[in-house]
């Protein structure tokens, strides 16, 4: 329980009064330049975030043959698609750890917006066997970062039953048999039947949380329901967390 101790101890103090000389990084850019800001560039606190995140996956990960990561949050817009967006090209681009994104978020689909990607064929196709794994697999990267995007849904909860299907167990197997890591872009758990279904079948689940506006009793009822799947909870990401002292004290910290 000491996660979820610490994380809704820190979300909770980040709630209180707004103080002089507040600043917030990463910085809070609105949708149309996230995508900029996962292709283009990301600040350095930014990335070492990210490779603290890559080092708790891979020691929760060290005894497993695969690192198929679900990435999720309590409720929709708390970042969970930047953050695993941006992971990505750090597994890719930075380690040469070739890298697989799925978009499993079949309700609010962006993975294909932020790479500038096709959505007519993704995985609700492939699942239902519309498509081959061939036909929805995009390379982003010169080879070293593909995409699944999510695919056409006009329903989501007719297209719910497939991720409780052998067909994602197969596809996830087939996955991980061909990538270093396969990250998993879900919609919130708590908005979300078919995402509980999603973490029963991956190697380790990560809950991102918008520092200072998810309230502490839906951080609770998150993690409580993310660990109650049978995947590995790796943590919670307190995402957009914000700093109050001036850039030039903090990097002297």
């Amino acid at each position: 329980m000491s996660k979820i101790y610490d994380a809704l101890r820190r979300a909770e103090k980040d709630r209180g009064r707004p103080r002089p000389k507040e600043r917030e990084t990463p910085p809070r850019p609105a949708r149309v330049s996230e995508g900029t800001r996962v292709l283009t560039g990301m600040d350095e606190r930014f990335r070492r975030s990210l490779l603290n995140l890559k080092n708790a996956i891979d020691s929760e990960m060290k005894a497993k043959d695969s690192r198929v990561v679900l990435f999720t949050s309590a409720v929709r817009g708390e970042g969970k698609t930047t953050i695993v967006a941006s992971l990505a090209r750090i597994l890719a681009l930075g380690d040469s750890q070739k890298t697989l994104l799925v978009d499993c978020a079949i309700r609010d689909p962006q993975l294909h917006r932020l790479f500038g990607t096709g959505n007519t064929k993704g995985i609700v196709e492939h699942l239902s066997g519309r498509a081959s794994l061939a036909d929805v697999v995009r390379s982003v990267d010169e080879g070293v970062l593909d995409l699944v995007p999510a695919g056409s849904c006009e329903d989501a909860d007719a297209v719910q039953p497939l991720f409780a299907s052998d067909a994602f167990r197969l596809f996830l197997k087939e996955a991980a048999s061909r990538y270093d890591y396969v990250l998993v872009d879900s919609s919130a758990v708590l908005e979300s039947p078919e995402t509980a279904l999603i973490g029963s079948r991956v190697d380790g689940i990560v809950l991102v949380v918008h520092a200072a506006k998810t309230r502490r009793e839906v951080i609770k009822r998150a993690m409580l329901m993310v660990q109650k799947l049978d995947g590995a909870f790796i943590g919670t990401v307190l995402n957009k967390k914000k700093y109050y002292i001036p850039e030039r004290i903090y990097r002297r910290v």
